[in-house]
């Protein structure tokens, strides 16, 4: 390599590193609460559009949705209690013209990064479905189909999980809290649907 371009490599490598860090410190952080997500990203949206959206197609059934615009993306988060904290988290780019709405490796790590607090970091696992009514080797199946179309999914040490949806277009990052609140909600379906069974 030339000198000239020897000189120019550390600083390429610099604004790299800053851009990437300037992306990482934009994501949300599962476990901050709604006011700590406005103080990142400003108010969250409150138009009609976004609270039918939100009503029609919760991130997580029975819970306190939040919405944030950002950088160029859709940040939607969920909370249990209402002063508590995100327990589910969203990450989606806002559609348009110039934009590649699949989430890319680079940002995905980029959003794992940000979300992997000090002493913490991320594995990557087998994608599963657990809305799949398949069981054993049709669910493997159909597991392994869903990542030939873009499924990933990562565990964080604490349990929490990430996963980039099918066909590659959403991010959605799960606490152990959330993933409580979905197996009791489950439950409590399951019972109901029980109950309802007719004494025959």
């Amino acid at each position: 390599m030339a000198p000239d371009l020897l000189a120019t490599v550390p600083m390429k490598i610099s604004l790299l590193a800053v851009l990437l860090l300037a992306t990482v410190s934009a994501q949300a952080r599962l476990g901050e609460t709604s006011i700590q997500c406005a103080d990142r990203y400003g108010p969250a949206k409150s138009d009609q559009a976004t609270a039918s959206y939100d009503k029609m197609f919760p991130i997580l059934e029975g819970a306190i949705q939040k919405t944030f615009a950002f950088g160029g993306w859709q940040i939607r988060t969920a909370f249990l209690e209402l002063d508590g904290p995100s327990v589910c988290i969203v990450y989606q780019k806002i559609p348009g013209a110039s934009v590649n709405a699949m989430i890319q490796d680079y940002e995905v790590s980029a959003i794992l990064a940000g979300e992997a607090p000090a002493g913490m970091s991320w594995t990557p696992i087998q994608y599963q479905n657990p809305n799949s009514p398949n069981h054993g080797l049709a669910k493997m199946f159909a597991d392994d189909l869903i990542v030939a179309v873009g499924a990933k999914a990562w565990r964080r040490t604490d349990g929490a999980i990430a996963q980039v949806l099918p066909p590659g277009m959403v991010l959605r990052i799960e606490s152990p809290a959330s993933q409580a609140y979905q197996r009791q909600l489950k439950a409590q379906r399951e019972q109901k649907t029980r109950a309802s069974v007719p004494q025959f």
